[in-house]
């Protein structure tokens, strides 16, 4: 049930996108401004870039690969449906408008019912899928902005548009920043548990589908409560971020690294030879010894494992976590400051 709304969800998104890609085009072949034919025309294609994203996403959706990221689905789809439902009329007004200001209040407007919350979130983990693809989520931003550059180029512009305007731009902004504080640890700038899981999620299908090898380290800063009662809570919130810096530069760039809980980490690679774990785990475990020895000492202990994901995912990804687990409990018992897999 749960994917049947996230595929609700994201039909809707690509059904409003095509009406934008209308509107826009229209603008484009009725205005006699060369200029702002142009503008309009490029408007348009990048709605038609917005639309090829959601038809790949749909598929990936029904391919099971993005999990249900929303935690009220059924309210999200609701909210998009009353959005379209507007959409669609602004769509049918601009059929018929030719004055130029209201062909920009038009343009607002649907860029507004465009912006919902829900896009950013997607946009978010289809990055994380589609590392090297266009992606929607870092245009948005320039995307309305170009209208409000536009509705000054070409003498559109009034105090209730500007404002306007500037109320979209600010509302993407926000919507990012509530994105990124719901999926992302502050102090450290990676993933949090929550951002984590999911995106996990969505690599492990894609790793099931292709029969690679996946593997999860499990990585501890040893010590850690000593470094707070020695050196202060600045001091140790430093080091974790540090340490999180050191991780991140020693993964690749399709593996993702998140804030387990405390001063643990997790990392998840998706594809990776069963012999290659222990060489990057002890990359890491070098790094981190060696980048710290100037100021404070600090020294991680790895648990790691590797397997195929032949059954149920989730059932399988936390079969991963619990070994990686184990063997990382193993490396401190056994005197810290090393890897075990």
């Amino acid at each position: 049930m749960e994917n049947v709304f996230l595929q609700e969800i994201v039909t809707l998104c690509l059904k409003m996108d095509k009406h934008a890609i209308k509107v826009y085009r229209h603008f484009s072949q009725t205005t006699e401004n060369k200029d702002l034919s142009k503008f309009w025309d490029k408007m348009s294609q990048e709605e038609s870039q917005h639309v090829n994203c959601w038809n790949d996403l749909l598929s990936l959706v029904k391919e099971k690969i993005i999990p249900q990221i929303f935690t009220q689905p059924e309210i999200t789809l609701d909210e998009l449906k009353e959005n379209y439902k507007k959409i669609k009329k602004i769509s049918k007004e601009s059929t018929t408008s030719t004055d130029l200001t209201q062909n920009f209040v038009l343009a607002f407007r649907l860029e507004f019912y465009l912006l919902h919350p829900a896009l950013e979130r997607i946009w978010h983990f289809y990055s994380i899928i589609r590392k090297e693809s266009y992606n929607p989520e870092h245009e948005y931003e320039n995307h309305v902005h170009q209208f409000i550059l536009a509705m000054h180029q070409f003498g559109a512009a009034t105090i209730e548009l500007e404002v306007l305007g500037e109320t979209i731009e600010r509302m993407w902004q926000h919507t990012r920043n509530m994105a990124q504080e719901a999926n992302f640890d502050a102090l450290t700038g990676i993933l949090n548990r929550r951002g984590y899981f999911n995106a996990m999620l969505s690599l492990a299908y894609l790793a099931k589908r292709n029969k690679f090898y996946s593997a999860v380290l499990m990585i501890d800063i040893d010590h850690f409560k000593r470094i707070n009662d020695t050196a202060g809570h600045q001091t140790g919130d430093v080091v974790l971020k540090k340490v999180a810096d050191i991780i991140k530069k020693n993964i690749r760039a399709s593996d993702i690294l998140g804030r387990f809980g405390g001063e643990e980490f997790i990392v998840f690679l998706p594809q990776i030879e069963k012999k290659s774990i222990f060489a990057l785990a002890e990359k890491i475990r070098k790094a981190v010894q060696e980048e710290s020895k100037d100021n404070i000492a600090v020294t991680v202990s790895i648990g790691g494992t590797a397997r195929k994901i032949t059954g149920k995912v989730e059932t399988d990804i936390d079969e991963l976590i619990k070994q990686a687990d184990t063997y990382l409990y193993e490396a401190k018992r056994k005197g810290r400051n090393q890897v075990i897999c």
